[in-house]
């Protein structure tokens, strides 16, 4: 395992170094997706097919990555908005950015995009748009345009796609040096996880379940991921998720409380956030994030941990359900949601990561960015 990951870095370092340095264009590249794009000068406008993406951008430009986003969607206001209120306060300009559609649901409106003031020189889109993209002719519209559009993938393949993402986006915009310390930093972390997992003797057995959207609504249960996004950690700490067979292949599904109870989990991870209506209203879910409030978390922790067929799990009774922020999920920054899964999942092998500490260090030494707030939590130690 460490070899290999050790390889992959190698090798995006050996391909990152074939292009000069900032300033070398035209360039070309080939993003995750296996897409060639050419650009024909360093892009300075940059559009944010997903607004939960920007911390990529400030991994990128640092403190100046504000500057650089012309357009975005809304998602970071609705599903993330304590790193919203944390984003607009450091860039105000973020507010005031014109919002884009969403391109998978048929809402992205390609001509006013194209009309944009500053016009942007580079859309960012997660894989899925991307596939919608290419069905719709949109991506050759754009180029056509002279608008690029680039893949970043931290949800699809996670593990997979994170640092070559990281590394490629930092490389068209011009800053490569900052995609290689980011997937040198990342595959420091990833390979003492790796190491130990591989060196381990007699791993105990684990089963696990995770709750994509915990607190999203009471009203149904639950949706989950088999296959890429945060499954990708459970797979590699090699545990095993319970949502793979009942789910039969498909990448995310939902799975009845009745079938968690029957196959009654070791461990119990939330996927959850604070989550906002179009209307400003908060939702159920657990307030983690930016701007941590104790009582908050406490309150909306004890309303999802009383749901009666949670009670009687072996999770819950052995201390072992715990709550992540979802927004990791499609982020650079996901290494941190890792390391909280491996203290979780293998505690006898990971008692000494400080994901918390992970998190502080990556926004500084990384995007130049102060941060604070709570990340993952013990659901069992929190309501207590």
């Amino acid at each position: 395992m460490k070899t290999r990951f050790k390889l992959l870095t190698l090798a995006i370092g050996v391909m990152a170094s074939c292009s000069a340095l900032a300033g070398d264009y035209p360039m070309t590249i080939t993003d995750v997706s296996g897409q060639t794009i050419t650009l024909d000068h360093q892009p300075q406008h940059i559009a944010l097919g997903t607004a939960r993406n920007f911390p990529l951008l400030e991994i990128v430009y640092g403190k100046n990555a504000g500057k650089h986003v012309v357009a975005m969607r809304d998602d970071m206001k609705i599903s993330a908005p304590s790193m919203y209120e944390f984003y607009t306060n450091k860039y105000p300009n973020l507010k005031k950015v014109p919002e884009i559609g969403k391109i998978s649901k048929g809402q992205f409106d390609a001509e006013s995009f194209i009309q944009m003031k500053p016009k942007p020189d580079v859309l960012i889109i997660g894989t899925s748009s991307m596939n919608s993209a290419k069905e719709k002719g949109l991506v050759k519209k754009l180029n056509d345009a002279g608008i690029q559009v680039i893949t970043a993938d931290f949800r699809e393949q996670t593990i997979k796609n994170t640092m070559t993402s990281v590394i490629y986006v930092a490389k068209a915009l011009g800053y490569e040096d900052r995609g290689k310390a980011f997937a040198d930093y990342y595959t420091k972390h990833l390979n003492v996880i790796t190491d130990r997992i591989a060196k381990a003797k007699d791993l105990k057995p684990k089963t696990v379940f995770m709750e994509t959207a915990a607190g999203y609504t009471l009203d149904s249960c639950c949706n989950t991921y088999a296959g890429g996004n945060m499954d990708d950690f459970i797979t590699l700490l090699k545990a095993t998720n319970i949502a793979t067979k009942p789910l039969g292949g498909a990448h995310s599904g939902n799975i009845s409380p009745e079938t968690i109870v029957a196959e009654n989990p070791d461990v119990y991870i939330m996927q959850t956030a604070g989550w906002v209506d179009k209307k400003g209203n908060s939702m159920k879910g657990i307030p983690l994030g930016y701007a941590a409030n104790d009582a908050a978390i406490k309150a909306a922790t004890k309303t999802l941990m009383d749901r009666s067929w949670l009670q009687a799990s072996n999770a819950n009774l052995t201390g072992s359900v715990f709550s992540i922020y979802k927004p990791f999920y499609n982020s650079p920054y996901n290494l941190v949601a890792l390391e909280h899964f491996a203290k979780w999942i293998r505690p006898e092998l990971f008692k000494d990561l400080t994901p918390e500490q992970t998190f502080v260090e990556m926004n500084k030494t990384l995007a130049n960015s102060n941060v604070s707030g709570l990340f993952g939590i013990d659901n069992v130690d929190v309501i207590q």
